[in-house]
């Protein structure tokens, strides 16, 4: 988000008469009057329904950490390696560009591309790493046959149709022989031993997310479609892990009860965010009424009697070497890695 600001007349000290005149853009005002004027009607960006200010930034970049801790510090599941290494890689809605920076470090002969709707990124990086403003919604401005490796993580809420916008562009700009790794984590709960009742406020929580981002058309259920969404736009090879995250301290393991409590704190922290979007715009409530609702939420994260947990899905495949016979643009084999 940038600030919008009124300027004055813009001039110059010490600038000659004579080279005043050579040069009219000197005394020229430069307002943003004719678009803040009251009278004019701004539309509000209604293709991001979450929160994009610091206090998320910085959530999203703690986030980033955990799920980093998820996969023992890897940074992708993707065969490639130092000796090994993507030439060109692509960050799709890349946020704070904290893989994208760590993907930079990892491999400094590699060119990093990310690209998000906002520049909330740091501006001192390594010099192989580039972030651009794109809607990647829309027609991607690459060549085709462009990347090694293209990357989406957490990227639930920002699609219509992720399978057509994201899976199938991406098969388009891959160079043959290149990777697409997702890494997403879809909002549903899930529980192995019958301890997360129906009424379970996070679980039923989740369901009035559902609802309202069917209705808002964003999808937040990405995960386990996405192997079948690969191999259906032409990927082969498709591979996919499963990591657990436990909603908070419930598991007797030191270092999963480590997690859970790490992405507790880190849902408490989102969870207004995640709420006040959808909920306001597509189920009519109030932001108090929102407030309200969300009490029992939270109190529900603290039950560990409830061994409830989300589901990390990394999901990589492989453009085929001779796309000729691969399915078409305009449409995105398997071993399974659970964990």
């Amino acid at each position: 988000m940038t600030d919008s600001t009124k300027s004055g007349t813009s001039g110059v000290s010490g600038v000659s008469s004579s080279s005043t005149a050579s040069r009219p853009l000197d005394d020229y005002k430069f307002t943003f009057e004719s678009v803040l004027d009251d009278s004019s009607h701004i539309e509000a960006d209604v293709t991001y329904y979450f929160p994009n200010d610091p206090t998320e930034a910085e959530r999203m970049d703690e986030q980033y950490e955990i799920l980093k801790i998820i996969m023992d510090g890897r940074l992708h599941l993707a065969p490639f390696t130092r000796d090994k290494y993507p030439r060109k890689v692509l960050d799709i809605a890349t946020g704070t560009g904290l893989w994208a920076i760590e993907m930079g470090d990892e491999y400094p002969d590699a060119s990093i591309v990310g690209t998000d709707l906002s520049p909330i990124q740091p501006p001192f990086v390594p010099p192989n790493v580039r972030f651009f403003v794109e809607d990647s919604t829309e027609d991607w401005d690459y060549p085709p046959s462009e990347f090694d490796f293209i990357h989406t993580r957490v990227t639930i809420g920002c699609w219509a149709d992720m399978k057509q916008e994201i899976l199938a562009r991406a098969f388009h700009h891959l160079k043959p022989g290149g990777w697409l790794e997702c890494q997403e984590v879809p909002g549903m709960p899930h529980c192995d031993d019958g301890t997360m009742p129906p009424d379970y406020d996070w679980l039923k929580w989740t369901l009035e997310l559902y609802n309202s981002s069917r209705l808002a058309n964003r999808q937040v259920d990405v995960g386990e479609q996405l192997k079948d969404w690969m191999r259906e736009v032409g990927f082969v090879d498709v591979h996919e892990a499963v990591f657990k995250i436990p909603l908070n301290g419930w598991p007797k393991d030191t270092r999963l009860k480590h997690v859970g409590m790490l992405w507790q704190r880190n849902l408490l922290d989102g969870l207004q965010g995640f709420s006040l979007g959808f909920f306001s715009k597509h189920l009519g409530k109030t932001q108090e009424e929102i407030e309200v609702s969300l009490v029992d939420v939270r109190r529900s994260l603290f039950n560990r009697k409830i061994h409830a947990y989300h589901k990390l899905y990394v999901v990589y495949g492989r453009k085929p070497d001779n796309t000729a016979a691969a399915v078409p643009e305009a449409e995105g084999g398997g071993d399974a890695n659970d964990k």
